[in-house]
């Protein structure tokens, strides 16, 4: 192999390694989980303190506070507190467990336990005074 051709394996291992590392980071920057019938179980199990976030994707209120719910999360990420989001559509059998009759809305859960909810668009500054609270509290 000449010295020319080692210069463009690196360059192209570079930029592969780059690029992976851009998609690490990108997946580590997603806060808010996808929850499913498949693993609400078990994220429930492991979480003490869940937000699940419900909606749907042809509900417009509910993908512009999508945005501020992340906002919210990214700001108080904590061990065993689960930011997750449930698409009524798709995971029905979950909204109907929590009676959720509106989108969006907000579940607050405990140790299993729902504790609590947030039925609409709140303002940011009380939807994270309410998440505030409720880690303190854990």
């Amino acid at each position: 192999m000449t010295q020319e051709n080692m210069e463009d394996l690196g360059k192209e291992l570079s930029k592969l390694l780059i690029l992976r590392a851009k998609k690490l980071e990108d997946s580590l920057k997603e806060i808010v989980i996808e929850v499913k019938s498949e693993n609400i179980n078990e994220l429930l199990r492991n979480n003490k303190l869940a937000f699940l976030y419900f909606t749907a994707e042809w509900c417009g209120p509910c993908i512009t506070f999508l945005q501020t719910f992340k906002e919210v999360a990214s700001q108080h990420i904590s061990p065993g507190v689960l930011y997750g989001k449930v698409d009524v559509d798709s995971s029905y059998s979950i909204a109907d467990k929590y009676k959720v009759k509106h989108i969006p809305s907000i579940i607050i859960i405990i140790n299993n336990e729902v504790v609590d909810s947030i039925v609409g668009q709140t303002s940011k500054e009380k939807l994270e005074e309410k998440i505030s609270s409720y880690i303190k509290s854990i």
